[in-house]
């Protein structure tokens, strides 16, 4: 069953086989993002894990700057890799809501401005979501991670854990808010939206 639209049994058993660690999308229109090729395969490798949607397909471009509108429909840009991220989610997800381009003056170290973050929301903005939001943020944070390389994830962000390329051997641990946010805080601590971005 789809994590989106299935039971809540159908969430814990995808979360229980999916989580080795700690326990306002649309699709992209008038962005100027072709769709991959039908044929172009998805099929899980043997080591894929049964228990997540469907292996993303490859980011086929390279790097490029914040020049494509932003299909969450901030009125920003992003770059095309951001923009085949949210294609890649929404065909798998289907629509949920997220918001990827913003100014963040309060984090110069922020991707979001650079179009290269994004934010996926579990629940409501400023409160701890319920049990089964949780898990499909889980079930959405764990498919990001493990399609890193197609997608150019560098780094995710939920409920209080980072996971990052860089020390993708450490899997998921601690965020520490990096000394911009206060990991306790629903927001800050990323309990109430996924954070991910991307290198490209």
């Amino acid at each position: 069953a789809s994590p989106q639209n299935g039971t809540e049994a159908d969430v814990k058993a995808l979360v229980t086989t999916a989580i080795a660690g700690p326990a306002a999308l649309v699709l992209l229109v008038g962005a100027g993002m072709s769709p991959e090729p039908e044929a172009m395969p998805t099929a899980r490798a043997a080591e894929y894990p049964a228990s997540l949607p469907d292996a993303a397909a490859p980011f086929p471009g390279g790097p490029g700057g914040c020049a494509r509108p932003d299909p969450t429909g901030t009125g920003g840009c992003v770059t095309a890799a951001t923009a085949w991220l949210v294609v890649q989610v929404e065909r798998r997800f289907g629509p949920l809501p997220a918001s990827c381009w913003s100014k963040r003056p309060w984090n110069p170290d922020s991707d979001h401005p650079l179009g290269r973050g994004c934010d996926y929301t579990f629940g409501r903005i400023g409160a701890f979501p319920d049990a089964l939001d949780r898990d499909r943020g889980w079930v959405l944070a764990e498919w990001l991670r493990v399609n890193a390389d197609p997608l150019s994830v560098s780094y995710v962000i939920w409920q209080g854990q980072i996971w990052s390329g860089r020390r993708a051997d450490e899997g998921w641990r601690p965020y520490t808010g990096g000394g911009v946010y206060d990991p306790r805080d629903p927001t800050g601590g990323h309990y109430d939206h996924i954070h991910v971005s991307v290198s490209k």
